[in-house]
């Protein structure tokens, strides 16, 4: 399993600008009906499609829309499928299949962004999904995995969004999840008896664990660690091989 740094901070960094009203170069479409918004940011080397997260009224009624409805091949959440719906027709015209592309977003955002990569999958060859506390997409028995080039759903430990809908429902198969324990490690891919018996051990944070700077900071300092372990190792490497001389 390997980790992109680089692709991990541009999805955590548009999955927060797509809260902003005007993020700076790039497109924005929403539907007034829904409230759904997403960004499309076109760049040299890769796109950005960015969804924002629940932040109206009207986004949590459509998060609470919980009956299963046929889409892209397989059954989906009812009330994210409506959402996409009602701006697919003026994003689908922004998607370039023969581009590099990051979809991203968090909480309903990030569901919105696995809504639309089920949809584009089989069409786009170099396509990449980062997603932050994200709820479960997908009716069990229809989690077909994606051939994506990289798909991280990231999950901070105390955070009850990623564990509902839990009746029916169930993350996507072919993720690699970041999980943010609350004894403050990260764990790839996580058991779920691990993820049970780790889940509101601080129950204080059960709120605060979903906001996308609480996210941000477990991510970066996360990554950080990562670096200076991997040039630790390399200068141990470097020093050894002086002493060989």
């Amino acid at each position: 399993m390997s980790i992109d740094p680089v692709l991990l901070k541009m999805g955590c960094s548009w999955s927060m600008k797509a809260y902003e009203d005007e993020p700076r170069d790039a497109i924005k479409i929403e539907s007034k009906l829904t409230s759904t918004t997403v960004y499309v940011a076109k760049r040299k080397t890769i796109n950005i499609i960015a969804f924002r997260g629940s932040q109206q009224a009207a986004d949590f009624f459509f998060n609470g829309m919980a009956f299963p409805v046929p889409f892209a091949d397989r059954l989906c959440h009812g009330g994210f499928t409506l959402a996409l719906k009602s701006i697919w027709d003026e994003l689908e015209p922004h998607i370039d299949y023969k581009k590099r592309t990051l979809i991203c977003g968090h909480s309903l955002g990030g569901a919105l962004a696995e809504l639309t990569a089920a949809k584009i999958h089989k069409k786009h060859k170099n396509l990449n999904l980062v997603t932050f506390g994200k709820p479960n997409t997908f009716f069990k028995g229809f989690k077909r995995p994606m051939a994506l080039d990289k798909q991280y759903s990231v999950i901070r430990g105390s955070d009850m969004v990623p564990r509902i809908p839990r009746l029916l429902y169930g993350p996507s198969r072919s993720q690699t999840v970041i999980y943010f324990t609350n004894f403050g490690g990260c764990k790839i891919n996580p058991t779920a008896r691990l993820k049970r018996q780790d889940f509101l051990t601080e129950p204080d944070e059960a709120i605060s664990d979903h906001f996308m700077a609480g996210y941000k900071q477990s991510l970066h300092g996360w990554l950080n660690d990562i670096k200076i372990r991997k040039d630790r190792k390399k200068a141990e490497e470097i020093k050894a091989a002086m002493e060989d001389k």
